[in-house]
C-alpha cells in the first residue's frame, strides 16, 4: 500500500507513479474485484482532491478620510485661493499600491481649473498608507466656487478605489500661507 502524507502527491510527477502502480495493481490476477475497486477509489480521491489553488483575488483598495480642507478650519471641505488646502487618507491595499491621484477641478463658472499630481516612489508595492496627506494650492486668480476634488488609487492589480468630494473654495485671507508642521 502506497502511504498518503499532505502534499506528498501534489507534483505531476508523483500523480503519474500513483496512476502507474494502481495500473499494475489492477492489471494483477491474483487480487480480487473489492481489492480493485479500492484501488481505484483511492487513486481518485489522491488525483482530484489534493492541492487545489486558491482563485481568490485580493480585495480592492480602500481611502478613508481623516482630514479635507484647510487646516484649523470650522468647516471641512473648504480651501483657500493662493493658500495651501489639506487633505489626509488612509488608504489600504491588498493587492499593493501601484500609484496614486489627485485631480481638483472647477466645476461652477464659465472658467476651467484643473490640478492634477501621480504619487508613486514611496508608496508603490505598499498595502497600507496611513497618514497620506499633501497641501494642494489653487492660485490667486482661480474663481472662487465648487470645485471637484478626486482621489483615485490604483493597486498594482489594476483594482481602483476613488474618493471623489466637493470643495468650496473660498477668497483667501491672508492667515494661512503655509502649514505647521515638518514633512
Amino acid at each position: 500500500m502506497i502511504p498518503y502524507t499532505t502534499g506528498l502527491l501534489t507534483t505531476p510527477d508523483m500523480r503519474v507513479r500513483l496512476f502507474m502502480i494502481s495500473y499494475k495493481l489492477i492489471k494483477m490476477k491474483s487480487k480480487s474485484l473489492l481489492w480493485r475497486l479500492l484501488t481505484l477509489s483511492a487513486l481518485f480521491l489522491i488525483l482530484f482532491s489534493s492541492c487545489k489553488k486558491s482563485n481568490t483575488k485580493a480585495d480592492a483598495p480602500t481611502i478613508e478620510v481623516v482630514h479635507l480642507g484647510i487646516l484649523n478650519a470650522a468647516d471641512e471641505r473648504i480651501f483657500y485661493l493662493g493658500q495651501e488646502g489639506h487633505f489626509e487618507v488612509n488608504i489600504k491595499a491588498p493587492g499593493l499600491v501601484q500609484k496614486i491621484e489627485l485631480e481638483i477641478r472647477q466645476e461652477s463658472g464659465y472658467a476651467i481649473f484643473d490640478l492634477k499630481k501621480e504619487y508613486t516612489g514611496d508608496y508603490v508595492g505598499q498595502k497600507n498608507v496611513a497618514g497620506f496627506s499633501d497641501y494642494p494650492v489653487i492660485p490667486d486668480g482661480q474663481p472662487i466656487g465648487e470645485y471637484s476634488f478626486h482621489l483615485k488609487v490604483t493597486d498594482q492589480l489594476g483594482q481602483v478605489a476613488s474618493l471623489d468630494s466637493k470643495i468650496n473654495v473660498q477668497a483667501g485671507d491672508g492667515t494661512n500661507t503655509e502649514h505647521q508642521h515638518d514633512h
